[in-house]
């Protein structure tokens, strides 16, 4: 018997069992769509995140406050306007804002509506290369002058005023003091899209934040900078002049400012995207095993019932390993079509996700290919078993099985 006559006579009896055939596979299904599904998500976030970051160019850097090294003295460890000014004058630097980020929510009729602001200088839209759909950033004039101006991102130009261009000069109120929307910038998508309370982005001048205290508004969380070079040593250079500074005028420990470059950004968070794949794929993995014992007790329960069938093989000239391939391409074709089911269904799932969430759909062949592989392997593995137990059989207590 060649190998095309086994594999003839396995996906018969798949068609003749088709219920029990799919539960015996349907372990494996899940866990081949997990590992692709989860893959392919994790791609997807580490890309939309990289992408975002990179953006900003080899150059841009943020420096804060190192609270865990100035425990004690976290009034003392703080960054203010005139820091900032400072900066922006050190060698080295091209530009550099001031950022505060606080939740605020707007009363717009009946309705509330739930904003994350930031507060920063005109500088910020360079140095994160924002893109605009319509307007224009606030000015470094409307910035001095303070003028109540804000900047929204698209999902709320839309949702609230019907398109980008309809919401430029449009109002908000923020604690009774009304912001004129100047600009619209483009949505970005976010990890938590989708996820409890939805709050709009927007962007105004520092100085303009309705936080009704003075000196809260010469605060800021943390200072973005874009340096003149991304050539080493100078950037590493630049780094160390500017936590030295703020160290000096706040007469703290050099080492009470840290520091993170774009380049340092993207390393971390694709070494967290590939930990949590391995890890959450590793737990989709079991399923596979699962899957595979399933198909293992399910050829065991065969092999008892076609013991006259192996018995009346071997007593017309079938060799042991004849008998072993048939029942080893059985498990093995019951797995590869589980495979086949669960890459569809999590490619399926990948690209529902992406729909939802605005995320690339990004998927490799070699996670495909490995998913297939490890379910052709698991039939293997778990059908040696069974098929070793039949090759086994002896002829004459086959045929005498009732």
């Amino acid at each position: 018997m060649n190998i095309w006559e086994s594999v003839r006579i396995a996906l018969d009896n798949v068609k003749v069992n088709k219920m029990r055939s799919f539960l015996t596979i349907i372990g494996i299904v899940v866990g081949v769509a997990a590992v692709i599904a989860v893959i392919s998500i994790g791609q997807a976030g580490k890309s939309s995140i990289v992408s975002d970051i990179q953006r900003y160019g080899e150059e841009f850097f943020v420096v804060f406050p190192d609270y865990a090294r100035v425990q004690g003295q976290e009034e003392k460890a703080e960054i203010t306007l005139d820091d900032v000014a400072q900066i922006k004058r050190t060698e080295g630097v091209r530009e550099a804002v001031g950022v505060v980020s606080l939740p605020m929510d707007s009363r717009q009729g009946k309705e509330e509506v739930k904003f994350s602001v930031v507060g920063t200088s005109a500088g910020f839209a360079k140095i994160e290369n924002i893109k605009l759909e319509a307007g224009r950033f606030f000015s470094e004039q409307e910035e001095r002058a303070r003028q109540k101006v804000i900047v929204v991102e698209s999902n709320y130009a839309v949702e609230k005023h019907g398109s980008a261009q309809a919401a430029i000069g449009r109002k908000v109120d923020f604690n009774g003091k009304i912001y004129r929307i100047v600009g619209v910038t483009k949505s970005e998508a976010s990890l938590l899209a989708g996820l409890g309370e939805q709050r709009y982005g927007a962007t105004m001048p520092i100085l303009s934040l309705p936080l009704g205290d003075e000196g809260a508004l010469n605060k800021v969380n943390y200072v973005e900078i874009a340096a003149t070079t991304s050539e080493q040593p100078a950037m590493d250079q630049t780094i160390e002049r500017v936590k030295k500074l703020l160290a000096k005028r706040h007469t703290l420990p050099q080492n009470s400012y840290t520091s993170q470059t774009g380049m340092e950004a993207q390393a971390q968070i694709s070494s967290v995207f590939n930990v949590l794949q391995t890890v959450i794929g590793s737990i989709a993995g079991i399923s596979l095993f699962v899957g595979g014992i399933g198909v293992m007790n399910i050829m065991l329960v065969s092999v008892t019932e076609r013991t006259r069938e192996i018995g009346i093989r071997k007593a017309i000239g079938a060799t042991p390993g004849m008998i072993m391939q048939q029942f080893l391409v059985e498990a093995i074709i019951l797995c590869s079509i589980g495979g086949l089911m669960g890459i569809l269904v999590g490619l399926l799932g990948a690209g529902i996700f992406s729909l939802a969430t605005d995320w690339p759909f990004l998927i490799s062949w070699w996670t495909i290919l490995l998913a297939f592989g490890f379910s052709t392997v698991v039939g293997i593995f778990f059908g040696l078993y069974p098929a070793n137990k039949a090759a086994r059989m002896q002829p004459i207590e086959s045929l005498r099985y009732e």
